[in-house]
């Protein structure tokens, strides 16, 4: 069998170039290829069909949010926030990569507990651990309904809300220490 010119890495970052300028629907094999520089053959050689180039491309870009996640951790006071940030600002610079990780049904969320293993990040777990002083049960609770609450608003702006930083950062603020006080936390200057 001849070697491919064309590997997987080029074929999914040219469909993941494309799906973050023109979304989703804009995804063919056509498109990838003129995208890649190659015909549509190794396409079909790589990936099988369209939608295991699809399947490909929802790991790849998965990957693409965790290098971003990794390269924005300092930008907040903690890896739990500079996640929610993060979610945030990629729904607003990057909306159709937005929709097609979160918005489709490549997220595969059939419930909460595949949701929070599918979005949740690394570390971020023990963080809100130490933080709130909560067990293990107590800070995957916190932080599956600050994932819920932030993804809503994600939605918002990915969708085209204008909500400034500082009303994102109120409402978030407000939602963090009401479900911190529901599992048994204190927060920092919160009402008791």
């Amino acid at each position: 069998m001849p070697t491919q010119r064309f590997g997987r890495e080029s074929v999914l970052d040219a469909a993941l170039e494309l799906v973050r300028e023109r979304g989703y629907d804009a995804l063919s094999a056509r498109a990838v290829a003129e995208r890649a520089g190659c015909s549509v053959q190794p396409i079909y050689s790589l990936f099988g069909d369209m939608e295991g180039l699809a399947l490909s491309l929802y790991e790849h870009a998965r990957a693409w949010v965790g290098a971003y996640n990794a390269e924005h951790a300092a930008d907040a006071s903690n890896p739990f926030e500079a996640n929610g940030w993060a979610h945030i600002r990629i729904a607003r610079k990057e909306p159709r990569l937005f929709a097609f990780l979160y918005l489709s049904p490549y997220l595969q969320a059939d419930g909460l507990d595949t949701l929070y293993a599918s979005v949740s990040q690394p570390g971020v777990e023990q963080c809100i651990m130490e933080l709130g002083h909560l067990d293990e049960q107590a800070a995957r609770e916190l932080y599956l309904n600050m994932i819920v609450y932030t993804h809503g608003l994600a939605s918002m702006v990915a969708c085209g809300a204008e909500l400034s930083d500082d009303e994102l950062s109120d409402r978030i603020d407000a939602a963090f220490r009401a479900f911190a006080r529901a599992v048994g936390a204190n927060p920092k200057g919160a009402a008791r």
